[in-house]
């Protein structure tokens, strides 16, 4: 029997990979990413959006769509070799929310957009490359994450680093806040049928009872998936007495915003993100 599909995202660093790993503990379940199938969609789009082009015609447009979604279960269905009693597959990737299958499950992970800013920062200090980000950026970018590679502990409240770069921080919160607010006009926020939104920090303050709504909405046994723990990275905070800032897994905190919350911080995260934060309840 072909596994059904189903759809893990969010903005990233607000907890897609905690709860793909969530996930990876039910025996029927397959999640891995980062796929990013919606680069099939926007081909698609492309394909059929002008009257002019053929592909915008009937029978062709309705022949391409479900033809991109054929590619897409194919290719998730691959997570199910060799992996008897697998009924589900998973994508997880860190994207905008969009229907990449008609009538597939979506889970939707968001989180409180000041740790978010702050996780992204640090992330990209470790991983990221300065041409990704505006022209503008790049110089701060480099400097600052040349200061990071030197000493990856020597940010702090204190010496927030890339934190207290004005730019860096209103352009980072910009982002957030503008992806978010098209996922909530894209249904983000609401539960359906179909799509099922996770808080950050309701994973945190009680880890059983989301994988419970999880696993129940994606229509499987609660009963049969292993207890989240902290080797497999799937208890709350991965490790509570320690931040390995060299790892994709950094420290996975709620509230670590607050540790670089200076006056100005505060403001520009206010200003660029006001409405999403509001809108997401994290007033």
């Amino acid at each position: 029997m072909t596994p059904d599909p189903f759809f893990l995202c969010g903005f990233g660093k607000s907890g897609t990979n905690w709860v793909g790993n969530l996930l990876n503990l039910h025996p029927a379940i397959r999640c891995d990413g980062e796929w990013h199938f919606q680069h099939f969609l926007h081909a698609w789009e492309e394909f059929a959006k002008h009257p002019w082009q053929l592909g915008s015609r009937q029978p062709a447009q309705r022949v391409a769509r479900a033809n991109v979604e054929r590619l897409i279960r194919e290719c998730l269905a691959t997570l199910a070799d060799d992996h008897p009693g697998i009924t589900l597959v998973g994508d997880r990737s860190p994207r905008p929310l969009r229907e990449l299958v008609r009538g597939s499950k979506t889970i939707y992970v968001f989180r409180d957009g000041r740790d978010v800013v702050v996780s992204y920062t640090f992330h990209h200090l470790r991983a990221g490359e300065a041409h990704h980000f505006p022209k503008h950026l790049r110089k701060a970018f480099t400097r600052h994450q040349q200061a990071f590679r030197d000493d990856p502990d020597a940010m702090g409240p204190d010496a927030p680093g890339l934190l207290a770069d004005e730019a860096w921080v209103r352009e980072t919160a910009r982002f957030w806040g503008w992806r978010v607010l098209k996922d909530i006009k894209h249904g983000a926020g609401t539960d359906t049928p179909t799509l099922l939104n996770v808080r950050y920090e309701d994973l945190h303050a009680d880890v059983a009872a989301q994988c419970r709504r999880i696993y129940e909405f994606l229509g499987v046994d609660p009963a049969l998936a292993t207890p989240p723990e902290q080797d497999a990275r799937t208890a709350p905070g991965f490790d509570r007495d320690a931040e390995d800032r060299q790892s994709l897994y950094r420290k996975g905190a709620v509230g670590d915003w607050q540790r670089f919350a200076t006056p100005e911080f505060t403001r520009w995260l206010r200003e660029e993100a006001g409405e999403a934060l509001t809108t997401l309840g994290y007033d």
